[in-house]
């Protein structure tokens, strides 16, 4: 848990760089009833998926 967004988002920056080529899927906001999935208008076509495919896995754990 971060105190607010900006902590956030260079918390997810630094760690999205320090992965190296790793794949970065989120960010997903945590603590509300339902998992909520964010995209960005800068997303790319691949995260768009990456995204996609985790709300389904998120859907069907659910069920």
């Amino acid at each position: 848990m971060l105190p607010n967004i900006d902590a956030a988002n260079i918390s997810y920056n630094l760690l999205k760089t320090a992965a190296g080529g790793g794949i970065a899927i989120g960010p997903v906001l945590l603590g509300a009833a339902q998992p909520v999935h964010i995209l960005t208008p800068s997303a790319t076509v691949r995260r768009i998926v990456n995204m996609t495919a985790l709300t389904v896995a998120d859907a069907n754990a659910a069920r």
